[in-house]
């Protein structure tokens, strides 16, 4: 298990440019992005964001609320490098989101952008605990991952040759697990993704508050 861990994270920091040129400018998931920050009690509401990748969903919560104060972790020190560069304002952290229990801080919401597609179900589960703890009560939680059948996980190859090891969920699963661990489901959306090879693949986005 660790060693599918270890190759998917030099994965990420080998790939840190080429995701930032793909992904930096992408619209598609911005209404979801919006919706999250509507249900943000506060204008300067304290934000996680975990698997920041190079900063492209959090230039977007800034572009819709300016004066969030985030706090931007991935696992990978090429992307947190990205995330600076591309959003100076924010604080920045190397984290790997296994540890999430490890901060002391807590927040008024948590925004994990694609990032459970890289974490086994054990860890997936570990984690909604961890949500329940950093979260504060009526926090926003924002989720989004890939719809499919756990059993098809395995890896896959990037455009430069380097494999990640990639998880599907299924969304009953995922709204399970969190309701399982006090929190209540507020919006479920599907985004349509064209990949490389032009096929569609479903992304699913859910976004729920603690209770």
């Amino acid at each position: 298990m660790e060693d599918k861990y270890t190759e998917t994270i030099n994965t990420w920091n080998k790939v840190a440019q080429l995701y930032e040129d793909k992904f930096m400018d992408l619209e598609l998931y911005n209404d979801s992005y919006q919706k999250f920050c509507e249900l943000l009690i506060n204008q300067n509401a304290s934000i996680l964001e975990l698997g920041c990748g190079p900063g492209n969903i959090t230039k977007q919560l800034l572009r819709l609320k300016p004066q969030l104060d985030i706090l931007a972790t991935d696992v990978s020190e090429n992307m947190i490098a990205h995330a600076k560069k591309n959003n100076p304002t924010i604080t920045t952290q190397q984290l790997d989101a296994r540890k999430l229990a490890s901060l002391q801080c807590t927040f008024n919401g948590i925004i994990c952008g694609f990032i459970i597609p890289y974490l086994a179900k054990e860890d997936f589960e570990k984690l909604c605990k961890d949500f329940n703890t950093k979260l504060h009560k009526n926090g926003i939680l924002y989720l989004s991952y890939v719809e499919g059948n756990y059993e098809h996980s395995g890896f896959q190859t990037s455009s430069s040759g380097d494999r990640a090891y990639f998880y599907y969920y299924d969304s009953k699963f995922i709204a399970q697990t969190l309701v399982h661990n006090n929190f209540k489901i507020l919006n479920q959306l599907e985004v349509h993704y064209e990949k490389n090879d032009n096929t569609l693949e479903t992304h699913s986005i859910l976004i729920a508050q603690k209770g």
